[in-house]
Parts: structure tokens; C-alpha cells; sequence
């Protein structure tokens, strides 16, 4: 597909979508069953290289991914479960409620894991507050289909629908967008910045906004953890800007006489 804000914003990363499929794309990277990873790394890779990546129920890399690109949670069954993720969101060993338990089960993964652990991530105040999240706050989907697909934008065929465009853009590129949203759409607030990991803002997040009357895109790449593993591949300084379908539809329309025709982008 061939759109008019990519041509328009010009960025250095490629645009691509996320998909839901039961056909396994030809010529896809794809992570080993049951590898521990951080799936941020194969976005890297379609948005620097052009890759087509999938993943499916045996190659989603870590709990986070499983929630995040549709797959259900598995929050409440890896590494110990809720307490664990509760107490690893939060001040780890700290708030382990079984303290010996949760460093034996810390003693069985990577050094680099294990650190955060048991440390914790501080992500939240408390581990009642990391619950909360894990159980309340991010939207869970399972949906039925077996591949998730992140591919170019400039590859979606016509039968195609997905479930989000995202943009890797820089703070101007960004702000481009921010302004091309808020010509649309009513009220305030057009972009949500939730807390979580990189791919639920690539996901879950956007599977929620879409379900909305009034849907908003998703900023990312504010999830530290992903930063720390893409930092060699993607530049400190890109976000992705994640937008359902329709609402990427409607910006589309939108670009042909906003804000790309502006003095206020034209001289930048």
C-alpha cells in the first residue's frame, strides 16, 4: 500500500503494520520455539531492514509479548506467576512474598534477567500497584489466529486488513503526526501513552483503541527494558506512533490538505 503521510514525513525507519494470519508468510524471520527474547529486537529488524517477522504461541519470546501481541496472558503462569510479576514490576526480591522461593526461581534464569529480578524493575510503587496492572489495566486479547505478522506498509495487499500501522518517527516526524491526528478527531488527548512493555503498545493497546468510537493512537517505545535492547539497532531518539486501521484510514484522507501543506511543516 501506498501512503501519503510516509511520503509526506519521509522517515529514515520503515512503516509497517501488524497483522493477524493464519498463513504463514513466505521468507519470514522468525524467532526458535521457545526462546526467551525480547520480540522489540525482530521490530528492529522490519523497521531498519524491511524484514517480514512473525511470531506465533511458541515464539513470542517472553510473557510481556504473549499479552501484547494477542496471544492471552501468560502473566499468571511464567516464572512463578502474578506474585512473581507483581514483585518484578515493582522492588523484586523486596516484594517477594516467599523470599527464598522467588531467588531460587531467580537462580534459574539468565544473569541479565535474574539482575532485574532481583532488584526489581520499578515500574511501580508497590506490588499491589503491579497487580493491578498486570490484572486490570492491560487489555488482554486471545485472538484465534496462529501468526502475528509485522511487515512494511508498502507490502500490505489488498485483501489485507491490519490491526495497527506503525510509524518510527523522530520528534518532529512525531509532532507531524500528533497535529494530523488532532485536525480529526474531537475532544482532547489524541495520542495515549500507556505504561507497559514496547510490543503492547504495538498491540494490545492499539486492539483497544480500536474497539473505541473515538479511537486514539498509541505512543511507544517509552518501555526502557525494550530500549536497553534495541539501543545498538534502533537511535535513542525514534517513538512509534501505533494507529488502528479505520483511524489510520481517516488520517490518510486527512494528509491530502492538512498539515503537510502548512508553512508550519514546509519550513521545517
Amino acid at each position: 500500500m501506498k501512503s501519503l503521510i510516509v511520503e509526506k514525513l519521509n522517515p529514515a525507519l520503515e512503516t509497517v503494520v501488524l497483522l493477524r494470519t493464519d498463513t504463514k508468510p513466505a521468507q519470514a524471520t522468525q524467532a526458535s520455539a521457545g526462546r526467551y527474547y525480547c520480540v522489540m529486537t525482530l521490530f528492529a529488524q522490519a523497521v531498519t531492514r524491511g524484514k517480514t517477522v512473525i511470531f506465533d504461541r511458541e515464539t513470542y519470546g517472553c510473557p510481556g509479548a504473549c499479552a501484547g501481541l494477542g496471544f492471552g496472558t501468560a502473566y499468571d503462569k511464567a516464572l512463578g506467576g502474578l506474585e512473581t510479576f507483581s514483585a518484578f514490576f515493582s522492588k523484586g526480591l523486596e516484594d517477594a512474598v516467599d523470599k527464598e522461593a522467588y531467588t531460587a526461581m531467580a537462580d534459574k534464569v539468565n544473569p541479565h534477567v535474574r539482575k532485574k529480578l532481583m532488584e526489581g524493575e520499578r515500574l511501580y510503587c508497590s506490588k499491589e500497584r503491579a497487580l493491578t496492572w498486570i490484572t486490570q489495566d492491560l487489555p488482554v486479547y486471545d485472538f484465534p489466529e496462529k501468526y502475528r505478522v509485522i511487515k512494511p506498509l508498502n507490502e500490505l495487499a489488498e485483501d489485507e486488513t491490519p490491526e495497527s500501522v506503525i510509524f518510527t518517527v523522530n520528534p518532529i516526524q512525531f509532532s507531524a503526526l500528533m497535529t494530523l491526528a488532532g485536525s480529526i478527531r474531537t475532544g482532547i488527548n489524541e495520542t495515549v501513552t500507556p505504561q507497559g512493555g514496547a510490543c503492547q503498545m504495538l498491540g494490545a493497546y492499539v486492539f483497544n483503541e480500536a474497539e473505541s468510537t473515538n479511537p486514539r493512537a498509541v505512543l511507544g517505545m517509552i518501555d526502557l527494558a525494550a530500549r536497553i535492547n534495541v539501543r545498538k539497532i534502533l537511535p535513542d531518539d525514534v517513538l512509534t506512533y501505533a494507529l488502528p486501521w479505520e483511524l489510520f484510514l481517516k488520517l490518510e484522507e486527512a494528509a491530502e490538505e492538512g498539515i503537510f501543506k502548512s508553512p508550519l511543516w514546509t519550513e521545517l
